[in-house]
């Protein structure tokens, strides 16, 4: 199924890309700020705290209400609201800036500009109704902190307190729960989500809806799968715009199906970076992979990070590869015979343009598993090969 006629659409879509046009004729739809999360740095989240056991929700299933494809970029937007919400999170206090990460963090006179970059801004954010008794997916950066409250307004406009049910820090997800023993919606009339069967293809269209400034108004950004693969093929990489207000949201493909929950935006994950054109959703499969486990109030403990033992460029350099600027110890990258000086150009049979792409190479990979890799030293090109290892507790 195709909005219909797609074709024509698509082509119209993509002359006029970059501008709000699409939008704007689509019944003049609110735009979300362009803020979005991009590449970085550093590899590894916090291990989350553990949460107490409630009532389990049912699995989501793969199809939900949706059985046609909506017409217009305004019918597909419809289509989502009844799984739509807003949430409003009063916090005793903020999670930290990490200080170390931030940009320009060595430039004298930059570091107030790049914490005030990262801060936190007061407002709603958006998340997903999963279950009519009251269970909501979102961000897990939209709720971390130490905590006062958590208001969930619903798509009926009824608000309800809400607590954390279960966490997934290395997927950016977080299941909430509505206080009360009455359902968020009627049971009888209550559909699924509509979520996506299978992982898209890179260069789909896709749209993040949010319901952020205004929780009684949606926004939507649009854009296309950029890539596959990420986060250890848990989550797909998109160039819509993604903020503070409309992360936690649905990821919505052209037939109105949930391809993922957008997330990644945040000083909590400064490896992605902020708005360079990229951005993140957990995919529709990883959901529903951890979503029985969230719902049993379990978080989700993060898995061993395949480690290759290398520090290289953070930024872009007109140095084509991943120039290796210190070796660790004992590391994978020791061990295969990677020298301070050598420039990675490809990993596993991908070329390498820089440090960043090294990085989602490898943590597509797992803890144990054998790799390749080219390095040039000088004029020669070496072929080596090494066992990714664990990443350290401390790196």
């Amino acid at each position: 199924m195709r909005l219909a006629g797609a074709s024509t659409w698509c082509r119209g879509w993509l002359r006029r890309r970059g501008s709000v046009l699409v939008l704007a004729l689509a019944l003049a739809l609110s735009v979300a700020p362009a803020l979005s999360a991009g590449a970085g740095r550093a590899e590894t989240p916090a291990t989350p705290a553990t949460a107490a056991t409630p009532a389990t929700p049912a699995t989501p299933a793969t199809t939900g209400r949706a059985t046609e494809a909506p017409a217009t970029v305004d019918d597909l937007l419809r289509s989502i609201e009844p799984w739509l919400v807003a949430l409003r999170v009063e916090r005793q206090k903020d999670i930290e800036v990490p200080q170390g990460e931030l940009p320009f963090g060595g430039v004298a006179g930059a570091q107030g500009e790049s914490k005030d970059y990262f801060a936190r801004p007061s407002g709603w954010v958006t998340g997903v109704l999963v279950d009519p008794r009251g269970f909501v997916l979102t961000s897990d950066y939209n709720v971390a902190g130490e905590l006062r409250s958590i208001v969930v307004r619903l798509p009926s406009g009824v608000e309800r307190g809400a607590s954390v049910l279960a966490r997934s820090e290395f997927d950016d997800l977080a299941l909430l729960e509505l206080e009360g023993n009455e359902p968020a919606v009627d049971e009888d009339t209550w559909d699924d989500p509509p979520w996506a069967e299978s992982v898209p293809r890179s260069g789909r269209i896709v749209f993040a809806v949010g319901r952020a400034p205004d929780p009684a108004r949606s926004t939507i950004t649009d854009g296309v799968i950029s890539a596959l693969g990420r986060n250890g093929d848990r989550a797909i990489q998109v160039d819509a715009k993604l903020n503070y207000g409309n992360v936690g949201g649905p990821l919505v493909d052209l037939d109105g199906r949930l391809v993922g929950i957008t997330g990644f935006v945040g000083h909590t994950y400064p490896q992605w970076g902020f708005n360079s054109g990229i951005g993140f959703a957990t995919s529709a499969r990883t959901i529903r992979e951890l979503l029985p486990r969230l719902s049993d109030g379990r978080d989700v403990e993060i898995a061993d990070v395949p480690f290759l033992g290398v520090q290289s460029e953070v930024v872009e350099s007109e140095v084509r590869g991943a120039p290796v600027l210190l070796i660790i110890a004992g590391s994978s990258a020791e061990k295969a015979g990677v020298q301070k000086g050598d420039v990675i150009v490809e990993f596993n049979g991908h070329a390498l343009d820089n440090f960043n792409q090294l990085r989602f190479l490898i943590f597509a990979r797992r803890v144990g598993e054998t790799v390749t890799f080219k390095v040039r030293r000088g004029e020669a090109y070496l072929d080596l090969e090494g066992v990714l290892g664990k990443r350290p507790a401390s790196s």
